[in-house]
């Protein structure tokens, strides 16, 4: 019988060994934990966890957890995730200074109010440094 292969978006089991990955409700990042309950609906995966020193949590977001030994593998996800949205934003911004000032703009950039367009063209500045 083949193995099953587990990824970092395959839904935990009852009883499995869980990290969190984020502050969820007072829980620092990296504590460990086990699945009480999944609850949630095809790719809207919740579960109630027992974290370390008794303290149960429920509602929690499949993002918010990983597997101990995919830790690595999530963090690397996560990079990878805030350098696209990095380069989407470089993109964005490049393409809104090609775009002609004034008030003929046209697309999506038209229906953007002028100073909300200015603030966050002054906000990329602020970021590049």
């Amino acid at each position: 019988m083949a193995k099953k292969k587990v990824d970092l978006d395959t839904p935990f089991r009852r009883g499995e060994k869980i990290v969190s990955t984020r502050d969820i409700m007072g829980i620092a990042p990296g504590t460990p934990g086990k699945i009480q309950i999944h609850n949630g609906l095809g790719r809207w995966n919740r579960y109630w966890v027992m974290f370390e020193g008794d303290r149960q949590v429920g509602q929690v977001d499949h993002n918010d957890l990983t597997r101990p030994y995919q830790l690595a593998d999530w963090m690397q996800r996560e990079d990878d995730k805030a350098a696209a949205a990095l380069r989407s934003a470089e993109e964005d911004t490049t393409a809104a200074e090609a775009e002609p000032s004034g008030d003929a703009v046209g697309g999506a950039a038209g229906l953007i109010p002028a100073h909300l367009l200015e603030r966050s063209k002054a906000a990329m500045q602020r970021l590049k440094g």
